[in-house]
């Protein structure tokens, strides 16, 4: 944690990184100053553990720069991960709400800066703004669609659905405000998300891209049809 390399490469305060965010920016100014006063940040390496399941959540995690994912191991050793948290995006509120433990793991899956809004802060929010309670039931309520949406994936035997579901649930102007038509995701780091191989990765974007949906890079993803995407069905393989 706190690597030195990723300190260095950022030019963005904790100020800028905080004002940037869309629920920040409808908040009253006593609020905003308290936010700004009581939030922090802390750095990370690929792999690293960010927040461990069965803590406790003692803060709202938001990522400045970089990428997380969200999984869990189980006691059989099987491995789910349910979804990637992109530059732009907080996750945690739920657990923070309920006081509970953390019910997943959150891991960085590239160098990543994470800026942390404390349970008792996020909570006083909650309390005294009533524009944060609205931006809160939002991403509650998108949350749980889009969680819905991950499920119907990993019961699709098309890879290549899966794949253009995936990408396509990233795409959440609430959860993801700041993802461009340019995805920075390499064939790894998608399969991660998946469940899929990098070579599984790799044919079904080849297919993806001979469709006109998407455009594969080193390292990008650029979405061409985002609505085909969202909706793609099993192709009939039979």
């Amino acid at each position: 944690m706190h690597s030195e390399a990723s300190r260095n490469r950022s030019t963005l305060t904790l100020r800028d990184a905080l004002e940037a965010a869309d629920w920040m920016q409808s908040l009253p100014q006593e609020a905003r100053e308290r936010i700004l006063s009581d939030a922090h940040e802390s750095y990370f390496r690929e792999g690293e553990v960010v927040a461990r399941k069965g803590e406790p959540a003692h803060s709202w995690i938001g990522v400045a720069e970089g990428l997380l994912k969200i999984s869990a191991v189980y006691r059989t050793g099987k491995v789910v991960m349910f979804t990637g948290v992109p530059e732009g995006s907080w996750i945690g509120e739920g657990s923070v709400i309920k006081r509970e433990l953390r019910r997943y793991d959150i891991l960085a899956m590239r160098p990543t800066r994470v800026i942390h809004v404390p349970g008792s802060t996020f909570r006083w929010l909650l309390d005294v703004s009533i524009e944060f309670n609205h931006a809160v039931i939002a991403r509650l309520n998108e949350r749980l669609a889009q969680y819905i949406g991950l499920m119907e994936i990993d019961r699709l035997s098309d890879p290549v659905a899966r794949v253009a579901r995936c990408i396509g649930t990233l795409y959440n102007p609430i959860l993801s405000p700041r993802l461009g038509p340019a995805l920075h995701l390499s064939h790894t780091e998608l399969g991660e998300m998946i469940g899929m191989s990098r070579k599984g990765v790799s044919t079904a974007l080849r297919q993806l891209e001979s469709e006109g949906l998407v455009h594969a890079q080193y390292g990008t993803v650029s979405v061409r049809n985002l609505p085909r995407l969202v909706n793609y069905e099993e192709r009939d393989r039979g």
